[in-house]
């Protein structure tokens, strides 16, 4: 039986980052403050208080998201059809009311040095 050779194909290596579904990760950080949780002042089963983190994740949709314990980093898978790094930054900056420019935005190459 004969073999075909693959051309005009992506080749995978190890220590690669790589996605099926235009997906990116992106993470963002430098914000002039730590990104905060949601509280509720009363325990559960009272208002909740929302913090920064669920601001930025409503506004930018993304389809999972972390933040490290300190708050100061935050990973995102997004869709990648689009993704532009600075326009993510600049909308950032607008909703936790910062300096245009303060949020740094990284599209990841790799998974396992993120949240360090």
């Amino acid at each position: 039986m004969a073999t075909v050779s693959k051309v005009n194909s992506d080749i995978l290596a190890r220590g690669s980052l790589e996605s099926t579904a235009q997906l990116k990760v992106v993470t963002l950080t430098g914000f002039d403050s730590a990104l905060t949780a949601d509280t509720q002042a009363g325990g559960a089963g009272t208002a909740i208080t929302e913090g920064t983190i669920r601001a930025v994740a409503q506004e930018l949709s993304p389809m999972l998201f972390e933040t490290n314990a300190g708050g100061t980093i935050m990973a995102m898978v997004m869709d990648g059809h689009a993704i532009d790094a600075t326009s993510i930054g600049l909308r950032v900056d607008q909703i936790l009311g910062q300096t245009a420019g303060t949020t740094t935005v990284a599209v990841e190459t790799s998974l396992a040095t993120l949240l360090q």
